[in-house]
């Protein structure tokens, strides 16, 4: 009886072990696929509001399992927007670019963002959010204004 046993275990630990084998597969091929994610953030005294949008995208890479780039192109913000987000920049879950740029307008916010590598980086969804427009806010995930 104990032999039976013996190998109905190893036959449970070998199915187990081609389990986790074929679902590292399952990932790695997955995370090929998948697009990465790039928030192009315009900001402007925005430092009540900078921490819960830099913590809610991280949090939201996290979740995914994968790193989201996020770009905040500040308009010269006479408030700490900047401070705070060179603070919260090193979360998990989270690739941060600072710049300041004198006025932002939306063709320079297309041409910072086409960069020569970037135009060959097809796997990359970009989401442009003015945060000087009432409501652009909304298209960040688990923000609601």
């Amino acid at each position: 009886m104990f032999p039976y046993m013996g190998w109905i275990l190893f036959g449970y630990g070998i199915a187990a072990a081609m389990v986790h084998l074929v679902h590292g597969q399952y990932l790695r091929m997955q995370s090929r696929t998948h697009k990465r994610m790039h928030y192009v953030l315009v900001t402007h005294n925005h430092e009540q509001q900078m921490e819960w949008y830099l913590r809610a995208l991280s949090w939201y890479g996290q979740w995914r399992g994968n790193v989201v780039k996020v770009t905040v192109l500040d308009e010269e913000s006479e408030d700490d927007t900047l401070a705070i987000a060179e603070r919260l920049g090193h979360q998990n879950g989270m690739e941060l670019k600072l710049t300041r740029l004198a006025a932002v307008s939306e063709e320079d916010m297309k041409r910072y963002m086409l960069s020569a590598e970037e135009q060959q980086d097809e796997a990359e969804h970009r989401f442009y959010i003015d945060l000087r427009s009432p409501g652009e806010a909304n298209k960040i995930p688990y923000v609601q204004v």
